[in-house]
């Protein structure tokens, strides 16, 4: 990757008039101050939702389509399987061995941008509806929202480019073909907040700061009526970022403004009640759980502080689960049994596991069964995650893993290579009652196969992913280094996409068909204009089913210096730095270029290259 080449980049968003219901009443809310969009401290708090979990569970409350968290939908979020990519990027997990949920990706741009979790959730439904109305959309419609999730290189001028095409890149950033740097839409803003004065929309030149007064543009028409334009103080920097990011005030920025004040209004941790309702809540992240007078006294919560809400108010914000201990607090209910509470669900847990979990049994608040009655039971827990056990008088080995037990095989036992003593025997009968999960898998990159099966798989993020026998040959692997397990085991892994080849391979399904290039974990196509100019032909055929399930990314452009426009556009540009940048007439007349040396090219084609900034003169 070129780091000495990076181009730290911010374009303004376009945003998609979605008819919320309550965004369909035409009359503005008098609270509205478009020069204070939301408070710099409130901007820049990455630790709102305390994790993914509170994301997840945020998600799940607004029935948004980012709270799956099936392999078939974390797959549409586009991350990369490559680890040089994702470190390039600044991903604070570019080695995690499996792909993440929405929740996690957002939790994970926010803590390495700096910026608040919800104003991304925010900007996700204000630019594509994502929290709120993307269950109702069609397949192909909802993975184009995805693929522009944050609207982020959608300028209005010239609609969506092709850098950052996928929910992960549009929060995290990309590289172009000639892997030059761009930050995605999280880093962006933040670049703009930590701004010396904060750095808002470009006015003659150069970036609004905190207290100019600059006319901002409206969007026309229904549902707000509002002017073509309006005078706007940026009053701090992060209504600046804001207005940068999209510089408008109806309906983008105002619709922000609308769904953070309604979702957000009351701080993480206020308490709230309805008349003399002796039922408190906590809203948390946009939504209220009810606190049961034990967990108020083991969280120490003070209800005096508590404040009086209207019932309107009150039913305008989503009911979560109700609010329990923080994790590992342990209760005893009054038939004597234990519980030890993670994630808000009391899970059954023997003495030997709390001891070994580093726990006090003796520490146990007294719980009524009412109070059990309002959670949901776990299953039982097992002991801390890592811990190898064996139960006594019986021969299976099993990893805990996730609060579950998956079973080592002789293979596995030994490429792991744990040792005797590392083994935690549990106490007769207990082993049942853990929830098992399958077999250990084997570590990444071991090539496999099973016993009566001849298909070889590597094992990649703990999925099993097929080899053709080009790609086989293309990797130069050797038959040598497959290993043959039981047909039990193999099977048991989850299946994953085909492997891929090595980097910089060139391809196609099949001959005299489209080309590609295999580079940094993503396939990347290559006109038959361009395969000419630069002398590329196939080297290997894997057929149409395997590379269908590789990722696409941009497009290889013609070689720098090369004058292109398209069929049905009259714009003309240069490729410099593997991307297109569009040419003014002053600037093709200063340059001295003739339209002979134009090459003209399917307007698709022209449409799918990377975009760099115009050139002037």
């Amino acid at each position: 990757m070129k780091k000495s080449k990076q181009a730290l980049v911010t374009f303004t968003a376009v945003f998609f008039v979605f008819l919320f219901p309550f965004l369909a009443i035409a009359q503005v809310d008098p609270a509205f101050n478009p020069s204070k969009l939301i408070d710099d401290k409130i901007f820049s708090d990455t630790q709102t939702f305390g994790g993914p979990e509170g994301i997840q569970k945020f998600l799940e409350a607004k029935n948004s389509v980012l709270a799956n968290t099936s392999p078939e939908f974390i797959i549409k979020l586009k991350e990369p399987s490559i680890t040089l990519l994702k470190q390039g990027l600044d991903d604070p997990q570019p080695a995690l061995g499996r792909l993440r949920t929405a929740a996690e990706l957002i939790w994970d741009a926010a803590r390495q941008s700096g910026l608040n979790p919800q104003v991304i959730l925010v900007t996700l439904n204000k630019e594509q509806g994502l929290i709120t109305a993307a269950n109702n959309f069609a397949p192909d419609r909802l993975q184009k929202a995805l693929d522009r999730a944050m609207g982020f290189d959608c300028p209005d001028a010239t609609g969506c480019g092709n850098l950052f095409p996928g929910f992960y890149h549009q929060i995290f950033g990309n590289y172009d073909s000639d892997n030059n740097r761009y930050l995605g839409a999280a880093k962006s803003l933040m670049r703009s907040f930590n701004a010396p004065n904060g750095r808002g929309p470009s006015v003659n030149g150069a970036p609004a700061q905190v207290g100019q007064s600059i006319s901002i543009d409206n969007t026309q028409g229904e549902p707000y009526n509002a002017p073509a334009s309006q005078m706007v103080t940026m009053e701090n920097k992060a209504t600046a970022a804001l207005y940068r990011f999209t510089p408008h005030v109806f309906n983008g920025n105002y619709n922000f403004w609308r769904y953070f004040n309604s979702w957000f209004r009351y701080p993480n941790g206020t308490l709230v009640a309805i008349g003399n309702n002796p039922a408190i809540y906590i809203i948390q992240n946009g939504t209220k759980q009810l606190v049961p007078s034990f967990v108020a006294a083991a969280r120490n919560l003070n209800l005096a502080s508590k404040v009086t809400i209207s019932p309107t108010e009150f039913e305008s914000y989503p009911t979560d689960v109700i609010l329990g201990p923080i994790d590992n607090t342990i209760v005893k209910s009054a038939d004597g049994k234990t519980y030890v509470f993670l994630t808000n669900a009391p899970h059954p847990a023997s003495s030997f596991v709390i001891t070994q979990r580093g726990l006090n049994p003796a520490l146990a608040l007294p719980i009524s069964e009412a109070e059990l009655a309002m959670f949901q039971k776990g299953s039982v827990l097992p002991p801390k995650d890592g811990t190898v056990i064996k139960q006594e008088g019986d021969t299976g080995i099993y990893l805990v893993e996730g609060g579950k037990i998956k079973l080592f095989s002789e293979f596995t036992f030994k490429q792991r290579k744990v040792p005797a003593k590392a083994v935690v025997s549990v106490p007769v009968g207990e082993l049942a009652s853990y929830e098992k999960n399958g077999f250990v898998p084997p570590v990444d990159g071991t090539l496999v196969k099973g016993q009566n099966n001849p298909v070889i798989y590597s094992i990649e993020n703990g999925f099993r992913r097929p080899f053709t026998a080009e790609i086989f040959k293309n990797r130069g692997l050797s038959f040598r280094n497959v290993n043959t397990l039981s047909d039990d085991e193999v099977t048991a892994l989850p299946l994953g996409a085909y492997a891929t080849p090595k980097d910089r391979t060139f391809f196609a399904a099949e001959r005299n068909s489209q080309i590609y290039i295999f580079k940094e974990g993503t396939k990347h196509s290559i006109s038959s204009y361009v395969a000419k100019q630069r002398g590329i032909s196939a080297d290997y055929f894997f057929g149409q089913a395997v590379i269908g399930e590789w990722f696409d990314g941009i497009p290889t452009p013609p070689k720098d210096g090369t004058l292109v426009k398209g069929d049905a556009n009259g714009t003309i540009f240069l490729v410099s730095g593997g991307q297109l940048r569009g040419l003014t007439a002053t600037a093709f007349k200063n340059r001295k270029y003739s339209l002979k040396k134009v090459v003209i090219l399917p307007q698709a084609e022209v449409d799918a290259y990377a975009k760099g900034e115009v050139i002037p003169k």
